[in-house]
Order: C-alpha cells, then structure tokens, then sequence
C-alpha cells in the first residue's frame, strides 16, 4: 500500500520541480535589441557598420563576423590588451575572455560568437552584453 500512495507523490513533485523550472529560466531571460558593450547601447547594425568583417576557422567550419578586436577599439576601449571582457547572453550564460581570445574572435549577424582558438564553452549565443573589466 505505501508505494502506491509515494509514486504518485514522487511523480507530482517531480512535475512541480520541472514547472518551477522552466518558468525560472524564462523569467530571467534578458529581452533586448540592443548590445552594450562599453556601457554603451549598440544595434547590430550600428555594429556591422562600424566594424571590419572577418573570416575564422574554427571546430565547426569556417565563421564569418566581424572582428572583436577591432569592435573594441572602434568603441572607444582604452588599452584593450589590458583588460579582460565579459560575454553575457539573454538566459545569463557569460564567459570572461582575455585579449588574446578577443584578437582571434568574431561576433556573427545574429549575436553569437566564436574564437578560432580554445574550447568550444567560450562561444556564447544571443550575446547581449560585452563587458570590460
């Protein structure tokens, strides 16, 4: 009699922890056009526009994007060797890089980016946020 009444428990549980779940995951999902880098607002457009286009290759193929290292200093990034950048996504997942990933990284039309070099956890998709440190 005792596991009849504790599967039904255990499998509403469940069900409760995987709806608390998802809406946690929703709920802090950043919803924006825009990405700051710098502190400062940026389409992709005004992005695209500013920047040089570059061609890497990497695990997965060839990327095109523009170049993160000229995107730093095009906006304004003092002495961009000395500092490190954090890449943050909409759903809160970021990665913190240093120059030399920078240099050989591109950021593609729809937010992702990609380094030719190093593991593939530093490619972060729908980046909303460049942070310099």
């Amino acid at each position: 009699m005792g596991k009849e009444k504790l599967i039904p428990i255990l499998a509403l549980v469940v069900i409760l922890v995987g709806g608390f779940s998802a809406i946690y995951v929703h709920a802090t999902q950043v919803n924006k056009d825009t990405i700051t880098i710098n502190e400062e607002e940026y389409t992709i457009d005004q992005i695209f526009y500013m920047s040089d286009s570059r061609t890497i290759n990497t695990s997965d193929g060839e990327k095109s994007g523009i170049a993160l290292d000229d995107l730093m200093f095009k906006v304004g990034v003092g002495c961009p060797g000395c500092h490190e950048y954090t890449i943050k996504a909409k759903d809160g997942y970021q990665k913190t890089v240093t120059w030399d990933f920078i240099k050989n990284g591109i950021l593609t039309e729809d937010g992702r980016t990609f380094f030719s070099e190093g593991p593939r956890a530093y490619w972060v998709r729908d980046v909303v946020e460049i942070e310099v440190k």
